[in-house]
């Protein structure tokens, strides 16, 4: 996979930010280098190369961000199910945000209520942002195909001195990599219901936030935008592809023949007629191999070890270039690391999860609060409170884990309650009911 066959079909996709300014006479916060390098994110995700080292780094931190976190929303039921919904959506989109260094979360009216869109970093503009690098006005692309024209629509977003303006154009055209001309809303079905202009008041904050990876910037320091978890690791991902097809070739060109003289075979039309089933185990040849050899074994040492440990090395570069703990996607047992390396390890992968899970939550409340504006336009708002949870398994060994408190509860030192509240992830109060009355299963203690 190479960087330069990467941008050989960015620039077609799909028609550039100059066209989206042009038609809302608008400039975008979105540098060229920005763009170009988000183009190379996704296509580092969607490239169907033989490892997806891209897909599977990112569907890792994924993975940590999520398995053990917990997210409620009391105050209103109708949010709570919407949010509910909108977790488990999140839950399989958050490969792709860690790709792309982000994504929107984005309520809107439709006739059953308040929806959520998630929208990936390919799919936006950010328009203005304020000093604290949120970004306060921005435009999302949305596609639909009917018939033989491809419909565009910019929906673009304003917040200013409190109020919240949402403005829709609608375009169509025969060639998808184009904008084309505007049309009408209703000229798309699920389009119909949503109006050219619209504006809120007494909006504290705009209504949808911005889940951001929180990497520093090295692409272009000035962008509200964040970058690909695996942003700092491009070049040595394209190693390991080139590695991998080193590899293969080897395994392919060291293939074990035996080469044969072709008086040893029937042929037909002056070719040889091989064993069927075996064609790519004889090689025949017109003349004997060596004097009046007739046959010989190819089949030389495959330099494999030497190989798979490069292959290792460089992966364990990308894990430390990502933030990855070493052994995430190396080979574990290959880890030639003293134990203080490999807890370190550990730990700085624990504290850029936790940083990348700070970042979420505080999308979350930006998200909940779109929410509370967009149910009750005209009311005040209601009391909503979001709770979220994360675990930390990052860094521990849950098995140690378990068998330590467990010897604090034998020693009388751990209540048990706090034993089944800590492994069911409940409330201590809740945790009485997992325990048997009348049995003594800790083998002592309280």
């Amino acid at each position: 996979m190479k960087i330069f066959d990467i941008l050989k079909g960015v620039f077609n996709r799909m028609f550039s930010k100059n066209d989206v300014q042009s038609a809302l006479h608008i400039d975008t916060a979105i540098s060229t280098d920005m763009q170009i390098a988000l183009d190379i994110w996704l296509d580092m995700y969607f490239n169907e190369n033989s490892l997806k080292l891209p897909v599977a780094i990112s569907s890792e931190f994924a993975r940590l961000i999520m398995t053990e976190s917990k997210f409620s929303v009391s105050g209103n039921d109708e949010i709570s199910t919407q949010f509910e919904n909108f977790i488990k959506n999140l839950r399989s989109k958050m490969g792709l945000a860690c790709a792309l260094g982000g994504m929107i979360f984005k309520p809107y009216l439709s006739n059953d209520g308040v929806k959520i869109n998630l929208i990936s970093a390919d799919r936006f503009y950010p328009v203005a942002f304020d000093s604290d690098g949120n970004i306060t006005s921005a435009v999302f692309v949305d596609s639909q195909t009917v018939g033989n024209y491809y419909y565009t629509r910019l929906e673009y977003h304003i917040f200013e001195h409190e109020i919240y303006t949402v403005k829709n154009k609608v375009y169509k055209s025969l060639d998808s990599a184009y904008l084309g001309i505007p049309c009408s809303l209703s000229e798309v079905e699920n389009w119909a219901t949503f109006k050219d202009i619209q504006s809120i008041e007494n909006v504290e904050k705009p209504l949808f936030s911005y889940f951001k990876i929180p990497l520093s910037n090295n692409i272009d320091d000035t962008s509200p935008l964040g970058i690909s978890v695996y942003a700092q690791a491009v070049k040595l991902i394209e190693q390991a592809e080139e590695m991998w097809e080193r590899i293969q070739w080897e395994y392919q060109s060291k293939e074990t023949a035996i080469d044969v003289s072709m008086d040893l075979f029937k042929l037909e039309k002056g070719k040889p007629i091989l064993p069927k089933g075996k064609e790519r185990l004889f090689r025949a040849y017109q003349s004997d191999i060596d004097g009046n050899q007739m046959f010989s074994v190819f089949s030389p040492e495959i330099r494999d070890s030497s190989l798979f440990n490069g292959f290792n090395k460089i992966l364990q570069r990308i894990e430390f270039s990502v933030g990855l703990a070493y052994g995430t996607i190396s080979e574990p047992s290959q880890v030639e690391k003293t134990a203080t390396e490999i807890l370190t390890s550990k730990q700085r992968s624990y504290v850029f999860i936790s940083e990348i899970q700070q970042s979420l939550e505080k999308s979350l409340q930006d998200l909940v609060y779109a929410l509370n504006v967009y149910s009750n336009i005209g009311k005040p708002l209601q009391d909503i409170t979001l709770t979220c949870t994360f675990g930390d398994s990052v860094l521990e060994d849950t098995e140690k884990e378990f068998q330590r408190r467990l010897q604090l509860v034998s020693s009388g030192i751990l209540t048990k309650e706090k034993f089944v509240a800590w492994y069911f992830g409940c409330d201590e109060t809740e945790a009485k009911d997992y325990i048997p009355q009348g049995q003594d299963l800790f083998g002592g203690g309280r």
